[in-house]
């Protein structure tokens, strides 16, 4: 299985499809040992139901599925021997199996968290934690086809440091480093769960605001300001400069939707260098604004 696919499967649902799939293998080897009188063992292909069962849901789901394995394979043993036959052999075998199961369940489990750390992580700016530019705009291209298809209004933020390069020339680029990741945690704290926040690249961060109007976008730039100034205290004298694009009627280009909320942050950085800036397109002709 493709990694790309195991958070979709997760996502979509899919894992009682998988289990169903495995229980229904499971019982179709037992019957089958079963009948044959236990002749075929066919212990190794029931690896794969219980392989696929850990893959999809993790190691407690994986557990399940080698416990349910080894008990299926015990009792198709049970009805496909002869009477006489010890039954200790069968039951010792048996826990033979499941640690084996259990082995198989493990490694996957291990494997399977591993690369949806590093999927993780590779979505993520490794300075801030936040989401990077690549997947912005993924998510980005989606908010804004959602807003068009219900007719949901949706901002757009910018967010710029001001004086950044000073403080780099200045202190160091450790003590930029530090202010980039104190601005990342005051604009996590700043937004709702709803919202998405990533570092573009530099000193400029982009956050997308769907169903908001433009009053909530005015409200949440204050906040925004508020929290970043807050914690650029120690970083003086950086400031921000934050341009919020209130859409309306969302609709096209998400890029296109961007450069315009480029333009409204560029716009407060030329008159104040520093400050909040709300701009509505084009459903409401006034433009709201918000200094802190």
């Amino acid at each position: 299985m493709h990694l790309t696919t195991l958070p979709q499967l997760l996502k979509h649902n899919k894992l009682p499809l998988v289990w169903i799939a495995a229980v229904a293998t499971l019982l179709i080897l037992g019957s089958f040992r079963a009948l044959t009188g236990a002749e075929f063992a066919l212990a190794s292909a029931a690896i794969v139901p219980v392989y696929l069962v850990a893959w999809a849901g993790g190691f407690r789901h994986g557990f399940a599925a080698a416990l349910l394995a080894a008990i299926l394979w015990f009792i198709s043993g049970l009805l496909g021997t002869p009477a006489h036959d010890a039954r200790w052999s069968l039951l010792l075998n048996g826990f033979t199996r499941f640690l084996t199961y259990l082995l198989v369940v493990y490694l996957t489990a291990r494997v399977r968290a591993l690369l949806l750390q590093e999927a993780a992580a590779a979505r993520r700016d490794p300075l801030t934690s936040l989401l990077n530019r690549h997947v912005f705009h993924e998510i980005g291209r989606g908010e804004v086809l959602r807003a068009s298809r219900y007719h949901h209004p949706l901002a757009i933020a910018f967010v710029d440091l001001d004086r950044f390069k000073q403080l780099n020339d200045s202190k160091g680029h450790a003590v930029g480093d530090r202010a980039l990741s104190a601005v990342g945690r005051a604009l996590s704290a700043a937004l709702r769960s709803t919202d998405c926040v990533a570092r573009l690249g530099g000193d400029e961060f982009g956050i997308i605001l769907p169903e908001v109007d433009q009053i909530g976008a005015a409200a949440a730039g204050d906040k925004l300001a508020a929290e970043i100034n807050a914690a650029l205290r120690p970083f003086a004298p950086v400031s921000a400069s934050i341009g919020i694009a209130w859409f309306e009627y969302a609709g096209g280009d998400f890029e296109a939707l961007l450069k315009q909320a480029d333009a409204v942050m560029y716009r407060i950085k030329r008159e104040r260098n520093g400050g909040v800036l709300v701009q509505s397109f084009p459903g409401a002709a006034r433009v709201v604004t918000a200094i802190s």
